[in-house]
């Protein structure tokens, strides 16, 4: 979600500022060394003691083109921010489907837990003598089957939350822009 705002903040700004961008006003480049032997790269005319290497003049574009070329632009970023939503979601219904997968064998694990346990206890614990010489071992086997129990469903539920962070990602379905 940090990279969604931040792209959306991205087209704003670039929004507002295209009407003061260089592509709407006549350009002047100039590339000048100064007396450290520096190159600089300016659109201010350099100093008088500066030696001049190159002048570049851009021309002022049409309204036309220059609205052209803000709409390309725009559409570009627009495009890249698609392209980031897509592959969130992509990835958020990886984790979803993965997580489901983990509950499903954490679930099957629990239930095979829970047929041990019972056939344990039907096994050592079918008279009140047995079951008082099996209680501890008995009382093992429950035990693990709650812990299966436990952990089938703490998968579960972490399956339905990336399930639900998957449906938010994808969002609700949009016609395709024309």
């Amino acid at each position: 979600m940090k990279h969604l705002h931040s792209a959306a903040v991205v087209v704003f700004l670039l929004t507002i500022l295209s009407p003061v961008s260089p592509l709407n006003a006549q350009t002047t480049l100039y590339t000048w060394t100064d007396a450290k032997g520096r190159v600089h790269i300016t659109d201010t005319p350099p100093p008088p003691d500066a030696k001049i290497k190159d002048v570049v003049e851009q021309a002022e574009l049409p309204p036309a083109e220059a609205r052209q070329l803000q709409n390309q632009q725009q559409q570009r970023v627009e495009s890249r921010l698609d392209e980031q939503r897509r592959t969130e979601a992509e990835e958020a219904l990886r984790r979803a489907r993965e997580a489901d997968e983990e509950a499903r064998a954490a679930v099957q694990r629990a239930e095979e837990q829970t047929r041990e346990a019972i056939e344990y206890r039907k096994r050592f614990g079918n008279t009140p003598s047995r079951r008082q010489e099996f209680k501890y071992k008995i009382r093992a086997e429950e035990e693990k089957a709650i812990q299966s129990q436990a952990e089938a469903q703490r998968a579960v539920e972490r399956a339905q939350a990336l399930s639900e962070a998957a449906r938010t990602a994808v969002g609700p379905a949009t016609p395709p822009k024309p």
